[in-house]
């Protein structure tokens, strides 16, 4: 097969909670293998599974259980990939936040340092992102040891700018699906969102589905953040790659209808979005963007948000894993 188009270091989705019909909360190895195999599908070839707030004590479990998948992906660290996208981490984005979401906001928790200890020892490692509300007690202590442990820390789930400063002096680098779940955008009352696009120490994901974000506001953020402070996301969910229908995401029941996934409370619930389509959207919806600005938001950027040495970039001893934008429109992974 003769492939044409432009050949870009291989995406890096760092929210992915499900795809194919799977939620990463399932915590199996059959569902961690199906969602793997839906984000390479959709157009990434690596990815952090995302888990999500639940009761303490069950989310640990998970965490080990999804430590301990990520760890038997590739034995000996990616050299003899297995199939689909692979793991680089985990991603916890809870139970440390304010702002619910879709989340059940009756398991959210202070990030204390006994906590911070239980789930470092749990995830063996592995947990590479961590998303915390910037105003819940002890968000910039836990920002702090979280750093010294060389987890990267993401502010989000928070709609007040209590302790954003704090917690970005303390280490936290980037914010989570920038817009969403952040309360309104205000020119006096400044929340996360207008205190992260002006602090140049912080990259900022952002949901381009149509859906999560106007497409005006995209190019607004696009402005300020420019090719180097811009990641895209997915926040997919079991939905992602999939049919209109009723899916699981953290004991919950969520539906997609028409691409929407909402909850039953009608609060938009991750979405139905692949890489692939992200990287479409944004080039439909900022006209100066091209090819090589996907290589950078879509790749690069992810890749040294989280310190994944070997991705990001086409050079020698990089990982020789690619996202190829066909001249047809196409985008597929080739590795």
């Amino acid at each position: 097969e003769r492939l044409t188009g432009t050949l870009l270091p291989g995406f890096i989705d760092l929210q992915v909670n499900g795809a194919g019909g799977s939620s990463v909360d399932e915590a199996t190895p059959e569902a961690l293998q199906t969602v793997a195999e839906a984000v390479y599908a959709g157009g990434a070839t690596a990815f952090l599974p995302t888990l999500i707030t639940a009761p303490w004590s069950q989310l640990l479990e998970q965490v080990r259980a999804v430590a301990a998948w990520i760890e038997q992906w590739s034995p000996d660290g990616g050299a003899t990939p297995g199939p689909g996208a692979e793991p680089l981490g985990l991603h916890l984005e809870g139970p440390f936040l304010t702002t619910p979401g879709a989340h059940p906001p009756e398991h959210f928790l202070d990030p204390t340092p006994e906590r911070i200890d239980e789930l470092l020892d749990a995830a063996r490692g592995k947990l590479r992102l961590i998303t915390i509300g910037n105003a819940r007690a002890g968000a910039a202590a836990a920002t702090k040891r979280l750093v010294a442990a060389g987890v990267t820390v993401a502010l989000g789930h928070c709609d007040r700018g209590d302790g954003f400063k704090d917690c970005v002096d303390a280490g936290a680098k980037s914010v989570t699906h920038l817009f969403n779940v952040m309360g309104p955008l205000h020119h006096r009352d400044l929340g996360p969102a207008a205190l992260a696009l002006d602090d140049a120490r912080v990259s900022c994901p952002i949901i381009v589905d149509g859906v999560h974000v106007a497409a005006t506001m995209v190019r607004n953020a696009f402005q300020i953040l420019g090719p180097d402070r811009t990641i895209l996301v997915t926040d997919a969910v079991a939905a992602a790659g999939m049919p209109d229908g009723t899916y699981p995401l953290a004991g919950m029941s969520v539906t997609k209808k028409d691409g929407v996934v909402r909850d039953q409370k009608n609060n938009l619930a991750g979405s139905a979005l692949t890489m692939a389509i992200a990287a479409r959207n944004f080039l439909q919806t900022v006209e100066t963007a091209g090819e090589w600005t996907l290589a950078k938001i879509a790749s690069t950027n992810p890749a040294r948000l989280i310190h994944a040495a070997g991705y990001g970039a086409l050079a020698r001893d990089q990982r020789a894993a690619f996202t190829l934008l066909g001249d047809d429109g196409t985008v597929r992974c080739i590795r």
